[in-house]
């Protein structure tokens, strides 16, 4: 068994992707090598190209496009001991650092990964470029940063923050990128008896790029706060019976209900007023996908796979995708997955275990066309 200490502190909505991870990283990775890239020279402008560089616009730029998976890693009592963090270049098998249990990754914002290793003093927050082989020290802290991410423009890093000794949230942090003093953006949650205690906190980009959702959840309900970082205006969206957010769009949040397990219901809950409206019956995994001007809806139609169901913002179903295969999966967003990887424009990544990109089915959104990755490599 895992040590469930660490699966509690990660959080229930992660759990499933934990799960996915122990059976992946006994099977996943058996060829990678182990990676020790040098530090990254050039300074602010060499940074700033790294986390400027263009996302594929069509399947064929996957051959030069990062993705991730971080798999926990146990040891023969089952306890958990590190985390694998494997980085790979489009179809290509993956190199691997070993971090300690307590990290987390994100992205690929540009050509970076970014990682935050806790070695129980210290949070630190790294830039992987597998690229140009080679890290950026990008800041530490003495409290626990448990997630941390990017924002659009890259200039700044936002990331949640926990007291070392206590646990107790301290809120959301802007780090610029320029090496100034981290503030903070967002203070601590109140307790909510409603929700219960909170296991994890999660960071999502809106489609457009301009709010960012931090979600907080309980053992089975949640609650999300929109923030708008160029402003400082905050909204907050609780007692709507929200589950873990599946992605925030124009004055629209998509999440689950909050239910244990999936499929689960879809909600749309208004950002203005916290109004929640049932969208979808019953969804299995499921994503946002297409561009800031046609977002739609993508979900599994249940546990196994098989058939996607793609509809518009309102819930209406547009049409069904058939999977060319029962055993891929399609790839939801990078916190329930523990891995990432930026798809093209119209294109949705599937995977035999729903986020191993090295092995991914690429299907377009509009006719339902599958290619595999390798195939288009080639």
């Amino acid at each position: 068994m895992v040590d469930r200490r660490w699966l509690m502190r990660l959080g229930p909505p992660l759990v499933s992707a934990l799960s996915v991870g122990l059976i992946a990283s006994s099977s996943l990775g058996v060829t990678d090598r182990p990676w020790e890239p040098r530090r990254c020279s050039g300074g602010a402008n060499a940074l700033a190209a790294s986390l400027a560089a263009t996302a594929p616009s069509a399947p064929r730029d996957l051959a030069r496009t990062p993705w991730f998976t971080l798999d926990p890693v146990v040891d023969q009592d089952g306890t958990l001991t590190g985390q694998r963090l494997r980085i790979g270049i489009g179809p290509d098998r993956a190199r691997y650092l070993d971090l300690p249990p307590e990290s987390t990754a994100a992205g690929p914002f540009g050509r970076l990964v970014l990682a935050v290793a806790d070695d129980g003093y210290r949070s630190e927050l790294r830039g992987f470029d597998r690229i140009a082989d080679c890290w950026w020290a990008l800041g530490s802290d003495t409290d626990v940063v448990r997630r941390a991410t990017v924002d659009p423009a890259g200039v700044a890093i936002h990331e949640h923050r926990v007291d070392r000794e206590t646990r107790a949230d301290l809120g959301v942090w802007r780090r610029p990128l320029d090496g100034s003093a981290a503030t903070q953006q967002l203070p601590p949650l109140p307790p909510d008896e409603s929700v219960g205690v909170t296991f994890s906190t999660t960071l999502t980009w809106s489609v457009e790029g301009d709010r960012l959702a931090v979600q907080s959840c309980g053992a089975v309900q949640c609650r999300t706060r929109v923030l708008d970082p160029a402003t400082g205006h905050i909204e907050l969206l609780s007692g709507s019976g929200q589950g873990e957010l599946v992605g925030l769009v124009g004055d629209r949040a998509v999440a689950y209900a909050a239910c244990q397990g999936l499929p689960c219901a879809l909600l749309a809950i208004e950002v203005p007023t916290g109004v929640a409206t049932r969208i979808v019956p019953a969804a299995g995994l499921a994503r946002l996908a297409g561009t800031p001007g046609d977002v739609r809806i993508v979900a599994e139609t249940g546990l196994a796979g098989g058939t996607l169901e793609v509809r518009d913002l309102d819930g209406t179903l547009e049409r069904t995708v058939e999977l060319p295969d029962d055993a891929v999966r399609l790839m939801p967003g990078s916190e329930r997955a523990a891995a990432g990887v930026a798809a093209p424009p119209g294109w949705l990544v599937l995977a035999p275990d729903g986020r191993s990109p090295e092995r991914a089915v690429l299907t377009n959104l509009d006719d339902g066309r599958t290619v595999e990755l390798r195939e288009v490599l080639r």
